[in-house]
């Protein structure tokens, strides 16, 4: 794990928060690298949930460095400690939104991890299953074909600013890497929206493992791009 002042700061502070607002439930995987450049993709149910993927990394030996949304670092005490841990603000719907991924495409270069929502914002299915993909995860994997890409879902975590002081239990399992081979040396458009739709059906299975049914149909979620 990376070890300057500000990552072990961020580390200690992402275990204790989380450990207030959550109990977590997963087992740890030999898929997460040591070391190294390293892509995690996980579904999006509410904002408290970073925390219990953050927990889940820190415990891997490793530090997160998330895409989060820019209005957490207007935030007083919380945008300062996420500007310290070195996070990535995103403008979602905004020509800034680019800037982002070079930011984490920055942290990949100096062998970091890090870890993206691909939906881009809190679920808005019914029945919180995932949804559609934006493709900016599978563009920045298709640029660091090195990095793992890992899928993670997660299920628990409860969207509402009611239930940030109520703790209850996440849990989070983590996939097989995807296979990139079919797109090798690609990252055009095409490459990176077959990319996402791997990446979402990868997601969906595992969420759907944690939930103990099967995933319904893709094309039956809500169509966040509307």
């Amino acid at each position: 794990m990376e070890r300057p002042v500000r990552t072990v700061v961020g580390a200690a502070v992402v275990v204790v928060a989380g450990t207030v607002v959550h109990r977590l439930r997963y087992a740890r995987s030999p898929v997460v690298p040591r070391r190294g450049p390293a892509v995690l993709v996980v579904n999006h149910l509410a904002t408290t949930e970073t925390l219990a993927v953050a927990r889940m990394v820190v415990t891997h030996r490793r530090f997160p460095h998330f895409l989060i949304m820019d209005r957490a670092f207007a935030w007083p005490v919380v945008g300062r400690l996420l500007r310290i841990a070195r996070q990535i603000p995103v403008q979602r719907g905004s020509a800034a939104a680019a800037a982002a991924v070079e930011a984490a495409a920055a942290e990949l270069g100096r062998g970091h991890l890090v870890v993206l929502y691909p939906e881009g914002r809190i679920t808005r299915d019914p029945d919180l299953w995932p949804g559609p993909g934006r493709s900016g995860a599978a563009r920045l994997a298709l640029r660091f074909p090195a990095a793992p890409l890992i899928p993670v879902g997660q299920w628990g975590a409860r969207p509402g600013a009611r239930h940030l002081w109520h703790r209850h239990t996440v849990k989070l399992v983590v996939g097989a890497p995807i296979d990139r081979t079919r797109w090798a040396g690609r990252t055009d458009t095409a490459a990176a929206r077959e990319l996402t739709d791997v990446i979402m059906d990868e997601i969906r299975a595992l969420v759907g493992r944690l939930r103990g049914v099967t995933p319904p149909d893709p094309g039956t979620t809500v169509d966040r791009e509307g």
